[in-house]
């Protein structure tokens, strides 16, 4: 009994230890047990949470469904009734067709007839046509050949008479023309020279007026000039002279001015200042007075650095626009 009990004694740390192991343990498992109750807790709250998930989508997954069914049952109705009212059109189509083909037919049959109507009126017409066409030229060629001799005749009459006529015409117009270039000539030479002088008088009182309104300033010194010079023999005479204390200005006047007594003018200014010594002291610069400037005559005149006088038919005298730096001097 002793040893038993001592065998308790030596053993009961042991025991005791053991029976703290086994607290700890238990302690430990309803930890565990807690914690596995909570997870479980958890999980059976997920579980319903799923259920219910599960179950709201099966019904929104049924109603999609029915509504699907129902959109399928509306669409295979309304391809049938689709079908069933194309086949009816196809059938009215195809009965229109078979009229229409019907009516091809028939205007084919028509167009074929009045295609042989027009063709035997047509045939009809040519033989008709080249009927008259042989009768026309027939007649034709009778009345062309009718016309033909009495425009034949008509055409030797008509030559013979002209013939006559001209000879006759040309007889008194050679004699009128002899008579009328004989009158001509008595008048143009009659005609010419008055009217030069007049164009000289009327220039040798106008032409200084127009010089005084061009800001030249001219004084008239005289009218037909003639040279001192012995060589001139008359031929250098100045129909109009006007001069101020600068220059000396010649004018020639004609009734008609042409380019070739431009130049003959040009040659005696280039020879004025040997001819007339007397009015050598100053620039000598030129012009020319004319009704009726010839082929470019007063262009020439121009050029040759001449002042440039117009007459009209009312006796006006105009001065040409021009430059004093460009005017000649001789």
């Amino acid at each position: 009994m002793e040893k038993e009990v001592s065998m308790m004694n030596s053993d009961l740390p042991q025991l005791r230890q053991m029976v703290l192991d086994n607290t700890q343990r238990i302690s430990r498992n309803e930890m565990m047990i807690d914690k596995l109750c909570m997870e479980n807790a958890e999980a059976s709250k997920e579980r319903k949470e799923r259920d219910e998930w599960l179950k709201n989508f099966r019904n929104e997954s049924d109603e999609s469904m029915r509504k699907s069914r129902e959109r399928m049952d509306r669409l295979e109705r309304f391809a049938e009734i689709s079908r069933m009212e194309h086949e009816k059109r196809k059938r009215e189509w195809d009965k229109q067709f078979e009229q229409l083909c019907e009516q091809m037919k028939e205007t084919d049959r028509q167009m074929k007839e009045t295609d042989r109507r027009l063709k035997e009126r047509d045939e009809r017409f040519d033989r008709e046509m080249k009927e008259r066409r042989e009768e026309f030229a027939k007649e034709l060629k009778e009345g062309q050949e009718k016309f033909d001799r009495e425009m034949k005749e008509s055409r030797e009459k008509f030559d013979r008479e002209m013939k006559e006529s001209r000879e006759k015409f040309d007889r008194e117009m050679k004699e009128s023309r002899d008579e009328t270039n004989a009158a001509i000539r008595r008048i143009s030479v009659e005609f010419l020279g008055a009217t030069g002088h007049i164009v000289e008088g009327l220039a040798s009182s106008a032409v200084d007026k127009i010089f005084n309104e061009a800001g030249l300033n001219l004084l008239h010194y005289g009218k037909n000039i003639k040279p001192m010079h012995p060589e001139a023999n008359g031929k250098a005479e100045i129909d109009v002279l006007l001069g101020n204390e600068k220059f000396n200005v010649p004018v020639e006047v004609k009734a008609d001015f042409t380019k070739k007594k431009v130049k003959r003018f040009v040659n005696r200014m280039e020879q004025f200042r040997g001819l007339f010594p007397e009015y050598s002291d100053k620039d000598v610069i030129a012009a020319v007075a004319a009704i009726n400037y010839e082929d470019g005559a007063d262009k020439l005149a121009r050029d040759e650095g001449l002042l440039v006088i117009r007459v009209s038919s009312d006796d006006i005298f105009s001065l040409d626009p021009f430059d004093v730096k460009t005017l000649r001097r001789f």
